[in-house]
């Protein structure tokens, strides 16, 4: 496997690729990341699901399904993620590799050129997409929203986001609100359509083992001499005040302890595994202090973990709790992190987290989308990784790098879906 490769087409466009020969399918993608807005994100968020569904040259499903059944079963994915204050708007289509087609057809080509009709010619009449399309996206998308809700460990991870960056982009999600999705008109989502071309940073990646060239020229033939203006995000890293305390009950069997705290913010790769590997100590894996201190030992909570943020700054520590060991649960886990300031960390629980780190970073090689998904969650940071070398930069963080990053964490907000205390 080679490289990441990655050149400019124009301002704020970039195309990556990586040739890799272990897969049978290859993969391309479009994301187009902006900063999150509350009058934005739910259009953006629809837009990226309505451009699955038909462009001018198929004008509906079923026509764009039977092109994609040609090119070997292809597929196409849209999908919104969250890069710290930004939203990233992903489009992407896999298909069987060039080497492997019938009398040399080149389907890395045919679907490159499929995507940029999606993309940039879309089924749009008089400025307004296929009312259809729309309609059953909304559904779609409710559903996501409402899927979320009804996973109380997802809901409250979110209700604390909301309390903690309430005024901050950061809490306003990747889809928008449920009420903004319903509220959305097609003019919406046109408008969405035509300030994410204009003012989105683009990234595109090809992996696989097809010639990414072909691919290069084609977006390059759409996006170059086309004006555009890139949106910045002003990120806001803040230090917290006095600790926010929300409390809210509903009928649960179990209930949901959420710590919010500020940890440090970097925009260099290397010192942000640092912080995951500070993070992982803490509570990511099953030797973690929180795992083997709040959980086995104290026997206080069913589950109790701890992930960073690194594209914001931010670290959350989720458990679930009864609801009369909730305090009991705070203070243990605040103990643990107090214990890491204080430099009391074992040989053994830095190793693990290390490991833990490395394991993840090195199976995002097995998965052409989980590489898509790792070199797009790190685009907006300096010094980018590959894998590998993110793996081995996290072997080499020390005790004392790990410590003084436990001292930069601060609680922020404290958020308890409480449960029934029978």
């Amino acid at each position: 496997m080679s490289d990441f490769v990655r050149k400019n087409i124009c301002d704020g466009v970039a195309f990556g690729s990586i040739t890799d020969d272990r897969f049978k399918i290859g993969r391309l993608s479009a994301t187009l990341i902006t900063p999150l807005d509350r009058k934005t994100a739910a259009a953006n968020a629809l837009l990226s699901c309505v451009l699955t569904r038909s462009c001018k040259k198929y004008p509906d499903f079923t026509a764009l399904s039977k092109k994609l059944d040609s090119l070997y079963g292809a597929a196409l994915y849209p999908s919104v993620r969250q890069i710290g204050d930004y939203q990233a708007v992903s489009v992407a289509v896999s298909g069987l590799e060039d080497r492997y087609a019938l009398d040399g057809q080149s389907v890395s080509s045919e679907l490159a050129e499929l995507l940029c009709s999606i993309l940039f010619d879309p089924n749009v009449e008089n400025g307004l997409f296929n009312d259809e399309d729309i309609e059953q996206e909304r559904r779609q998308l409710i559903e996501n929203i409402d899927a979320e809700f009804n996973e109380k460990r997802v809901y409250a991870i979110k209700r604390c986001v909301d309390e903690m960056c309430a005024g901050e982009a950061y809490s306003i999600g990747r889809y928008g609100s449920r009420d903004e999705v319903v509220a959305l008109k097609n003019e919406d989502v046109y408008a969405a359509w035509k300030s994410l071309l204009a003012n989105a940073r683009v990234e595109l990646t090809m992996l696989g083992s097809s010639d990414p060239e072909k691919a290069y020229r084609g977006f390059e033939s759409y996006f170059s001499g086309s004006p555009r203006v890139i949106s910045p995000a002003e990120m806001t890293v803040k230090i917290p005040e006095q600790v926010k305390r929300i409390t809210e009950k509903e009928e649960l069997s179990q209930s949901k302890l959420v710590m919010g705290l500020r940890s440090a913010y970097f925009k260099n790769d290397r010192d942000c595994l640092a912080n995951s590997v500070m993070s992982a100590v803490l509570g990511g894996t099953p030797t973690s202090k929180l795992f083997m201190n709040v959980r086995e030992k104290e026997s206080l909570c069913y589950y109790c973990v701890s992930r960073v943020d690194n594209n914001k700054g931010v670290m959350l520590i989720d458990s679930g709790v009864e609801t009369e060991n909730i305090d009991r649960t705070e203070e243990s886990v605040l103990r643990q992190l107090e214990l890491m300031k204080k430099g009391e960390i074992t040989d053994g629980e830095l190793e693990e987290a290390k490991l833990a780190i490395k394991n993840s970073l090195l199976s995002s090689l097995d998965s052409l989308a989980a590489m898509q998904g790792f070199y797009i969650g790190g685009v907006l940071r300096e010094g980018q990784m590959s894998p590998a070398e993110a793996a081995a930069a996290a072997d080499e963080v020390s005790k004392e790098r790990v410590i003084e990053l436990a001292n930069a964490v601060e609680l922020d907000t404290v958020y308890a879906l409480e449960g029934n205390r029978e």
